[in-house]
């Protein structure tokens, strides 16, 4: 009933809903790498694509309770509807909070903290992949956003033209910020913290990339940025291992995006592109700004409230019927020989493997609550060539 509607009318349509709910669910994969099963994967996908994420986009984008597109305006929220024009909360939020619940319940990898509970520094594949990586989400995030006006014809154009501003300065006020903080928290550059603080900056500007000024999508970038670093430390403080970092990315920016939306979008913005006579927190249009924050903070609770009960329960079930995480064993000659028949990364990882251990006496065991294990001869990571 919910994106299907307009499937004979406009495949495109359905197509691009389509990709947004293929993103919720691989946001969760990076924060589950190298320990989950593939049949977890398969069953978490298929709950967030099927039964997740369909209720949230007809609550947000169709003719929900929370949508500034109801058909009857009467019936939108508090009067105006949210304000997530590209999804930071339908999207990003969705997605995030599902990679938090998968990675508390999985558990950090084998060796990711000490007996202490400090962090180690995991071994990694290619700053340089990464980095091209992030400049293709970067490419097609406008893709996404501008696409977001569903057509470039009359003032649609105008508001895609604004979108694809807002989308570019807070990516890059998110990168520079997270750079300088982890310069100055951490003692050095760090190509990762400026790759994803820029991923932070682009789910901040998704709610509000359509409604908000230039200089404004400039604050929330810096802001983005910042909530990003922040939560990934916090996350490494409670020992949970989020491995690309996406629930930090994705969760909480993916709040404050749309937190952000509720509170900068200017009356003319938001009128020309929702044309509900509304406006954020900070400006004045009929008294409907607290309205209209009020609004963009229930649609968050609610949706959060939904992924989590439907997430626990799907990571649950996988844990107690033992087919969430692989055995440690597996995970310790790497999911790539075990499930596809050879080594991704030859000689690279266990080089860098062995450098931890040494530097290490002891890793914490094998997922949550686990207890103290001693440490692994060197000779058996080395031997295992394909440790990730």
């Amino acid at each position: 009933r919910f994106f299907f509607l307009t499937l004979n009318t406009f495949p495109s349509f359905f197509l691009f809903q389509f990709a947004f709910a293929a993103t919720a669910a691989t946001i969760v994969s990076g924060a589950v790498a190298e320990r989950c099963q593939v049949a977890a994967y398969f069953t978490y996908s298929f709950v967030l694509t099927c039964f997740v994420y369909p209720v949230v986009v007809h609550w947000g984008w169709g003719d929900g309770w929370a949508s500034a597109f109801h058909s009857d305006s009467s019936d939108r929220l508090f009067g105006v509807g949210v304000i997530d024009f590209a999804g930071s909360t339908v999207v990003h939020t969705v997605g995030g909070c599902t990679a938090l619940i998968a990675a508390i319940f999985l558990g950090p990898r084998y060796g990711r903290f000490d007996a202490n509970g400090n962090p180690n520094t995991m071994p990694h594949q290619s700053s340089t992949f990464q980095t091209v990586g992030v400049l293709i989400l970067w490419v097609g995030w406008y893709g996404f956003n501008c696409g977001s006006t569903l057509t470039v014809g009359g003032g649609a154009a105008d508001v895609a033209g604004l979108t694809a501003v807002t989308t570019t300065i807070s990516a890059t006020a998110a990168g520079l910020t997270s750079t300088i903080l982890g310069r100055w928290w951490e003692g050095h550059i760090s190509i990762e913290r400026t790759n994803n603080g820029i991923l932070g900056g682009l789910v901040s500007i998704t709610a509000g990339c359509a409604v908000v000024n230039p200089e404004i999508a400039f604050v929330i970038g810096i802001i983005g940025g910042a909530i990003y670093f922040l939560s990934s430390r916090m996350l490494e403080h409670f020992q949970i291992d989020d491995v690309v970092e996406a629930s930090p990315v994705h969760f909480f920016c993916g709040i404050w995006g749309t937190l952000a939306a509720g509170i900068f979008a200017t009356p003319s913005n938001t009128e020309m592109a929702y044309g509900t006579g509304s406006c954020g927190l900070f400006y004045k249009c009929d008294g409907n700004g607290p309205y209209q924050f009020a609004a963009n903070l229930t649609f968050i609770v609610i949706v959060v409230l939904w992924t989590t009960i439907l997430g626990i329960i799907t990571f649950l079930s996988l844990a107690l019927t033992n087919k969430l995480r692989v055995s440690l064993e597996v995970e310790k000659v790497g999911l790539d020989v075990k499930e596809h028949g050879g080594s991704a990364y030859e000689n690279y990882i266990s080089r860098r493997l062995s450098q931890m251990v040494s530097a290490s006496p002891t890793f914490k065991a094998h997922g949550i609550g686990g207890s103290k294990s001693p440490k692994p001869k060197v000779e058996t990571i080395v031997e295992n060539d394909a440790a990730c």
